[in-house]
């Protein structure tokens, strides 16, 4: 297993694939907790709805960063 410097660690986690990643377990979490009424519904709903948002967010950013290159 190799060492990452700080820097390249920071470049990792910053990116927008792991931004996706972090928003689709957002909207499998809000999903779940709604389904197993540990949160109401309409929290549930808000909590997706944010995840969906941050999902086309970091499509875009995913998308200007291949134009980038």
């Amino acid at each position: 297993m190799s060492s990452l410097s700080p820097s390249a660690l920071l470049d990792r986690i910053q990116s927008p694939r792991a931004a996706l990643l972090a928003n689709v377990a957002l909207v499998l979490t809000g999903s779940v907790l709604a389904l197993l009424s540990m949160v109401d519904l309409l929290t549930g709903l808000l909590i997706v709805t944010i995840g969906f948002i941050g999902i086309y967010a970091s499509l875009l950013g995913q998308r200007s960063e291949d134009d980038e290159e």
